[in-house]
């Protein structure tokens, strides 16, 4: 089985369509939301569907990391997968990650990313070489962090430790976590990111924060500091 852990807060905007989209994938999986402590409805729109709700206990830290922890300890599938809930699998994507794994010699792998929505045609080309130079990760250097859709075996993510708890880039120091875990696999069949935060912040000003962001992140600077760089120059509203 897979379990598909998706970790939320505060998305009812695109939390219905996304989980209507997923529950059509194919095949034995379950799907796993674990609510980071939404204010907005986002739990109530989850009990729509048929699927496991994991709320945020009281006293608990915030943050993906945890988040995903929490719903890894309730998962009983053998290949767990993290999806952002502005991430689309492909139609086949569960099948795809498991004939991905039938090949004993993989422990984990992840999706080649891709960009959907409506984009105004001055930021087309700006975001068509921002994708090109995104996938090169997951193509030539195996990197699966967030809108990647990575995926592992749920004993080598046991015996690793799990998700690495950091309140911010805890996807980067998972995506160098797999990369040390063992052989991964890459699903060219794209994942669809939503790209209307993208748009809306202006495609190369998000890019240069976040490329910032990684420059910093290689250097080790504090995470506090980087989330503000973040909040600051990025807003989280859709």
């Amino acid at each position: 089985m897979i379990s598909i852990i998706v970790p939320v807060l505060n998305e009812v905007g695109i939390i219905g369509p996304a989980l209507e989209a997923l529950v059509q994938q194919r095949g034995d999986f379950e799907v796993i939301v674990v609510d980071g402590g939404s204010l907005d409805g986002t739990c109530d729109i989850v009990q729509l569907y048929p699927l496991q709700l994991v709320r945020q206990p009281p006293g608990v830290p915030a943050g993906l990391g945890n988040q995903i922890n929490r719903g890894a300890a309730r998962a009983r599938g053998d290949i767990l997968v993290f999806l952002h809930i502005d991430v689309e699998l492909p139609p086949l994507g569960t099948a795809l990650i498991e004939a991905a794994l039938a090949d004993p010699r993989f422990i984990g792998g992840g999706f080649v990313p891709a960009y959907r929505g409506a984009v105004p045609a001055s930021e087309r080309l700006p975001l068509a070489v921002v994708e090109l130079a995104w996938q090169a990760g997951p193509r030539l250097w195996h990197i699966f962090a967030g809108d990647t859709a990575p995926f592992i075996r749920s004993a080598v993510f046991q015996r690793g430790g799990g998700y690495p708890p950091a309140g911010f880039a805890s996807d980067w120091d998972f995506a160098a976590k797999l990369i040390r875990l063992g052989r991964l696999a890459v699903i060219r069949e794209p994942a669809l990111v939503q790209s209307r935060r993208l748009v809306q912040n202006g495609v190369m000003k998000t890019m240069l924060v976040t490329w910032s962001i990684g420059l910093m992140y290689g250097l080790g600077v504090d995470r506090g500091f980087l989330r503000n760089w973040y909040q600051r120059w990025l807003p989280r509203e859709r």
